[in-house]
């Protein structure tokens, strides 16, 4: 048998990693057919997540993997199965600072990290209205406010990508914008890089988690920023988010569709123009991404800005949040 493969999803976040992992779980037996196997050592949520919290979140981050038990039982389950390619997926990849670690614990397979690259204005604005909804950290701080204060070294991808070559033993960059992903498509897209051309018969990933990730209104993500001030459990903030979600739903679906962003064009340029360098030297490394110089299209005044109030009435919030879930 020759060399195995093992393709390592390592995200980003906010490329719809989330949808993609579920997309995978679900047409697992399709994928089998077609030579490759998603494991199910160290899922978290159809996610390998296990996997990479086990090399980050020890105390000698640079040790090597042998012993650790969730690497030791997910190389005894692909040494078994005898597929040619192996898939693993999770975000958490992306904070593993010394990736070649995975490939002298496999020295036999070929190591095939792919890595998602979403512009980074639109990363920071959907990141920031992920953990609006997430009860931890519960945001709380406007945009400009969360600018102000994150370090935002995430967005340093040529670091991620130079850690990820250093394992790889062939690496895939892509860039998250429907118009550079085959088919308009995450899933189709995932698969090309796989080398499955034809999508036909694999099944959409769907389901609560999935709708927990939905892009809410900027009128429903103020909202919940707004309510993130109230004293609240984690149960009494999965309540509210979920009925967010679902009038928001509702709401939006009763009006036309306006293009709403947080991020004036001017930040979102200066954002754009700090990270120019580094985007162009990826291009130039990559240039199967997009093609384009600066590896992402150019920063376009394409929506209205949505204003977040400074200031607000705490006891009226506390009203619309009680009437959809007991407060006190």
């Amino acid at each position: 048998m020759t060399m195995q493969n093992l393709y390592i999803h390592v995200g980003t976040h906010k490329t719809a990693t989330t949808w993609l992992q579920h997309y995978l779980a679900k047409n697992s037996d399709l994928l089998n057919d077609l030579g490759f196997y998603y494991p199910t050592s160290g899922r978290v949520t159809q996610a390998q997540h296990r996997l990479g919290q086990a090399i980050f979140n020890r105390k000698a981050p640079k040790e090597k993997l042998d012993g650790i038990a969730v690497w030791e039982r997910f190389k005894r389950e692909i040494s078994q199965v005898r597929y040619q390619n192996i898939i693993i997926s999770s975000e958490e990849f992306e904070w593993v600072q010394h990736p070649a670690l995975i490939k002298r614990f496999l020295p036999e397979f070929s190591i095939r990290p792919i890595i998602y690259l979403r512009r980074q204005d639109d990363y920071i604005e959907s990141l920031y209205g992920q953990q609006i909804r997430d009860f931890q950290p519960r945001l709380k701080k406007t945009i400009h406010q969360y600018l102000e204060t994150s370090k935002l070294a995430f967005l340093d991808y040529k670091r991620l990508i130079s850690q990820w070559q250093q394992a790889a033993d062939a690496i895939h960059i892509r860039v998250f914008d429907r118009k550079f992903m085959k088919n308009g498509d995450v899933g189709a897209d995932f698969l090309n890089v796989l080398g499955i051309t034809d999508s036909s018969g694999f099944e959409p990933a769907s389901g609560p988690v999935i709708d927990q990730k939905t892009n809410l209104s900027m009128e429903a993500l103020e909202f919940m920023r707004q309510c993130n001030a109230l004293p609240m459990t984690a149960a009494q903030h999965m309540q509210l988010i979920n009925h967010v979600i679902r009038l928001d739903k509702v709401a939006t679906q009763a009006q036309d569709k306006k293009r709403l962003r947080l991020l004036d064009i001017q930040t979102r340029k200066q954002i754009m123009d700090r990270y120019r360098g580094m985007n162009s030297a990826i291009s130039a490394a990559h240039p199967s991404a997009t093609g384009l110089k600066d590896l992402f299209p150019e920063v376009s005044d394409d929506a209205a800005v949505f204003a977040q109030a400074e200031q607000f009435n705490m006891f009226d919030v506390l009203l619309k949040a009680n009437s959809l879930v007991k407060m006190g």
